[in-house]
């Protein structure tokens, strides 16, 4: 799949988790094979970890900030999965 394919689609699965829509989400990478999921994965980890950057900076922080707030998430995610 071509670049722009992938950023299309990519974007269709951003527009689907805005709406809330996981079902439309999984139906536009249901079709497509392993290759072209990893790399639309890989685009939208750039996206937010571009997004978690952009947030810092606008909070007067920078990217080091961001890091840390990401990992402050990430232990949070991951105490909240253990209690359930």
């Amino acid at each position: 799949m071509p670049d722009y394919e992938w950023d299309r689609t990519t974007m269709a699965i951003v527009a689907c988790a805005l709406a809330g829509d996981s079902e439309g989400a999984v139906e536009l990478l249901r079709p497509l094979p392993q290759v072209d999921v990893c790399h639309i994965a890989v685009r939208l980890a750039a996206m937010a970890a571009d997004a978690l950057i952009v947030a810092a900076e606008d909070a007067g922080g920078d990217r080091e900030e961001a890091l840390a707030h990401w990992q402050e998430c990430i232990l949070q995610h991951e105490a909240e999965h253990t209690e359930e």
